[in-house]
């Protein structure tokens, strides 16, 4: 379908599938307005429009324009229909005001001779020609957009929805529409007390085909006024005595008191639940929230689904609802794609059902493949004001993402889908960048859990970076990964192992660092960030961003190290001249053994330093690393404790992650 101008669609084509499609995406971002611009298929275009079913957007930007040239919504639907010769099929009869053949005036057959109907019913919300005058009157004396807005609901009035044949602009008759699908929509804000209007709907049909119910009806009476017999009585009594003085029976006539039971069976159907041990009956009112929600939504399933041209759209199927039934749920759902045809040929049933969720635990049990995105780009600079749509079908259907997709098929899980509702992400390789993420945003001004609670953090991993990002490759949301560098800082000669000349870090940097795809390189809402200031991972570049800090560093080996080291540490604080003149006196071997692996290699460089500079900085390395290989096991326990240390408030967030978080704020 198209959506041009309506609501907080500017102009957006969405295509779909058969079967199950997962509308995603952040809140605002058009899912219900979908949701209701497919509606109004089956509501006939609804009985009035409203000034807000604009979009506003447009109309502050084109309100001159408009004061002469009222402005429009328009939807246009596209139906694609597979005609079967074999059986009957009334697939024609529905769309018949609709069709638009091909150039030769024919329809198309495949090859496997059904032939494939295409249709395009255009809804139009738009002024009476007739009052075009009286509109340019009202809009006259408009000089503003907020003028314009008021002005419009004063001729709201002469608008009406339409229904027309794309190809001769006709008029179409609405009920010519409404008749097309039968459409159910099950809303987020449903009722869990007593029965949905589309079970009700169904039972009266089925009553109405209940040759007995006439004579049911008069049973029920005949019960009636049996049960309640000394009622009709002392009330026959009562009127006895006084119609002849009144003149009643003047007219050859009585007065005979009767039940007569003439109500709709249907009023009186409801949903019970009952132990299925002990046998007692309780009321849906009383049951949990959850549960009943569920029991409403199967009855709407399942007593329209063996409806052909059925249409199903489910708004938040996940309101209180455990995540295990969430996911029982969908998969029922997903069963639902198409009803394979009986032995006779006949009851091939095709339901096209629409959700839109919040739930990490639906899209992460969803195909990819039946996945929509719906983003709202606000540019001001660009001048957008529109929904993109983007459906993951198309994006991950190219060969270069087939890797990306097998990917995300198995590990997009009810975490990192939470990327699929946001408007911002941050990808991180490790768990302590996650875990310390919000904190380090706070500090570089972005707090992402009040103000901007649209940013997802998830962690990646660095290798699997590149098969995350075709998620973002067409919505323009925001993403900043944090990937580490992994430079290598030393070199095996022989046996014997060296530190690598450090004077090349910034050349590796500049060649082996490029970790996008080519795909990804060129979009400007994609930024990679690593590490920049020697360090070759997160903890490492940590410690050398705060080294100038010697009470923060310390904190920090304080959390990883044994008590004997960090006892040297105190005495002997961060010199590696004297580290190496003393490391014997530390007074515990195993611990000696691991700082003098490394320390042998850094002080040879150390010593042969031409200057003080390359000398304070192999110094710093030594620590930094250290630092590292005690960390390195750990991540997430040392994240934990930084995170409930006082020492936070001191420490500095990191170069890479500072940049690519200011980044992200703007």
């Amino acid at each position: 379908m198209q959506l041009y101008h309506f609501r907080n669609f500017d102009n957006t084509t969405i295509d779909f599938q058969d079967g199950v499609n997962i509308i995603v995406g952040p809140n605002n971002s058009g899912k219900s307005n979908l949701l209701c611009a497919i509606n109004m298929m089956n509501s006939m275009g609804g009985s009035s429009g409203s000034l807000h079913d604009f979009n506003k957007n447009d109309i502050a930007n084109n309100f001159n324009k408009y004061k002469t040239e009222p402005p429009v919504i328009e939807i246009t639907y596209y139906i694609e229909h597979s005609l079967s010769l074999n059986n009957f099929d009334d697939g024609i009869l529905r769309v018949k005001n609709f069709i638009v053949y091909a150039d030769d005036g024919k329809a198309v057959a495949d090859s496997d001779g059904k032939y494939t109907i295409n249709a395009e019913v255009k809804l139009r919300y738009e002024l009476d020609a007739k009052f075009l005058s009286e509109y340019k009157s009202v809009m006259n004396s408009v000089s503003s957009a907020k003028e314009f807005m008021l002005a419009l609901e004063k001729v709201i009035q002469f608008y009406s929805w339409g229904y027309y044949n794309t190809t001769s602009e006709k008029l179409i008759p609405k009920n010519e529409v409404s008749n097309i699908f039968s459409i159910d929509l099950i809303p987020a804000d449903r009722q869990t007390g007593s029965t949905l209007p589309q079970t009700r709907k169904f039972i009266k049909q089925k009553i109405d085909e209940n040759e007995d119910e006439i004579e049911l009806k008069h049973k029920i009476s005949d019960s009636i006024n049996t049960g309640f017999g000394d009622v009709i009585a002392t009330v026959k009594d009562s009127i006895e005595t006084d119609e002849d003085a009144i003149g009643i029976s003047n007219g050859h006539h009585k007065i005979i008191p009767n039940f007569a039971y003439d109500s709709s069976f249907e009023q009186y159907f409801e949903f019970l639940l009952q132990d299925d041990e002990l046998g007692y009956d309780i009321p849906m009112a009383n049951n949990g929230l959850g549960y009943n929600n569920l029991i409403q939504i199967f009855g709407v399933i399942k007593f329209k689904i063996d409806q052909d041209y059925n249409i199903l759209l489910i708004e938040e199927p996940e309101a209180h609802l455990h995540p295990a039934m969430q996911y029982k749920l969908f998969q029922y759902l997903k069963s639902l794609k198409e009803k394979a045809l009986d032995e006779d040929g006949k009851g091939a049933i095709k339901n096209q059902i629409f959700v839109t969720t919040h739930s990490p635990n639906i899209s992460a049990s969803a195909d990819l493949d039946d996945m929509i995105c719906l983003y709202y780009q606000r540019d001001k600079h660009a001048g957008e004001f529109n929904v993109r749509a983007i459906n993951l079908k198309t994006v991950f259907g190219k060969d270069e993402f087939k890797a990306a997709k097998e990917h995300l098929t198995k590990f997009l899980d009810v975490t990192r889908g939470d990327l699929l509702f946001t408007q911002k992400a941050i990808l991180v390789e490790g768990l302590a960048e996650k875990l310390l993420m919000s904190a380090f945003a706070k500090k570089c001004g972005l707090d992402y859990e009040t103000e901007y609670n649209h940013i997802s953090v998830t962690e990646v991993g660095g290798v699997n970076l590149n098969h995350f990002l075709p998620l973002f490759l067409y919505n323009r949301n925001k993403v900043v990964c944090f990937r580490d560098c992994d430079f290598d800082y030393y070199e095996v000669d022989g046996k014997e192992t060296h530190l690598t000349d450090v004077s090349s870090y910034a050349t590796y940097l500049a060649t082996e660092c490029d970790f996008l795809n080519e795909s990804f390189k060129s979009q400007d809402n994609i930024m990679l960030k690593t590490q920049c200031n020697y360090g070759s991972t997160f903890e490492n570049e940590l410690f050398l961003d705060n080294f100038d800090d010697k009470d923060v560093i310390t904190s920090l080996f304080g959390m990883v190290v044994p008590e004997k080291l960090n006892n040297f540490i105190f005495k002997h604080t961060f010199s590696l001249e004297e580290w190496n003149s003393q490391i014997a006196t530390l007074g515990d071997k195993r611990t000696e053994k691991k700082v003098n692996k490394l320390l042998v290699i850094y002080y040879d460089k150390f010593s042969t330093a031409t200057n003080d500079a390359e000398k304070t900085l192999i110094e710093k390395l030594f620590f930094a690393n250290l630092f590292l290989s005690y960390v390195e096991s750990s991540k997430g326990d040392f994240a934990l404790k930084l995170l409930t240390s006082e020492v936070l408030q001191k420490v500095k967030v990191p170069q890479y992650i500072r940049e690519g978080l200011e980044w992200l704020r703007k």
